[in-house]
């Protein structure tokens, strides 16, 4: 049995999911908030001329001359971002892989796409904020009570632990999944990524499953084998 067909077999066998999902998920999308590339010229380009911003994640933190400059950034990312958004395959490939299923999830992105692709927003905790409160100026929603409440729920069950471009050195989100995962005894540890962001440390390794590649390529393989299970 090949990794995907050992992940499949996790996944169906859950009783519940825990998710954490970063920046190499939204790349996946296509939307890359570190890259300074056609997508960021065409939506920023006057930005980069104006002040040197060179990618998204620039942009949200740059100390511009006046407010109505960072606000003038944020409503555009907003706009190109969030309300233009349409869900894209990728995303459309992970709620199928969920359905029917317990889950909460985790993530450093702020886009919103989870919750605008179908996700429940009340099982979606955005750690670091939404674009949308950044133009607002209101604060993260903290949602640390309902992540402990469904730990807890899931302790001594078949809990699935489901990393998606997580970076190796994480320590928001992919430590605790780690500890996590050596802590309960039916977990299983599933991480999706890039060959040099893959790392499975030998603590958990005969609990883990990490699936190299392309996170859009391997979505969909799993949702294709998950549904010829049902």
């Amino acid at each position: 049995m090949n990794n995907t067909d050992k992940a499949c077999k996790a996944i169906a066998e859950a009783d519940a999911l825990l998710i954490g999902a970063s920046n190499g998920l939204s790349i996946a999308e296509g939307y890359h908030i570190f890259a300074n590339n056609a997508m960021f010229h065409h939506q920023f380009g006057d930005f980069q001329e104006r002040y040197g911003v060179r990618s998204v994640i620039d942009g949200c933190f740059f100390r511009y001359p006046d407010e109505n400059t960072r606000q003038e950034f944020f409503r555009r990312l907003v706009q190109y971002w969030v309300k233009d958004y349409r869900p894209s395959q990728v995303m459309k490939d992970l709620l199928a892989i969920v359905e029917g299923k317990d889950y909460f999830i985790l993530t450093t992105n702020a886009d919103t796409h989870l919750e605008l692709s179908g996700f429940d927003p009340d099982r979606v905790f955005e750690l670091e904020g939404t674009f949308e409160q950044a133009l607002a100026g209101k604060p993260i929603e903290d949602k640390n009570r309902q992540v402990q409440d469904f730990i807890t729920q899931c302790h001594g069950r078949r809990l699935v632990l489901l990393e998606l471009g997580i970076g190796r050195n994480n320590r928001l989100i992919k430590q605790p999944l780690m500890q996590l995962a050596a802590g309960e005894p039916h977990a299983t540890y599933i991480t999706l990524n890039l060959a040099p962001e893959l790392y499975i440390p030998e603590s958990i390794a005969p609990k883990s499953i990490g699936l190299e590649g392309d996170i859009a390529v391997t979505l969909s393989e799993l949702k294709g084998k998950l549904q010829s299970l049902k």
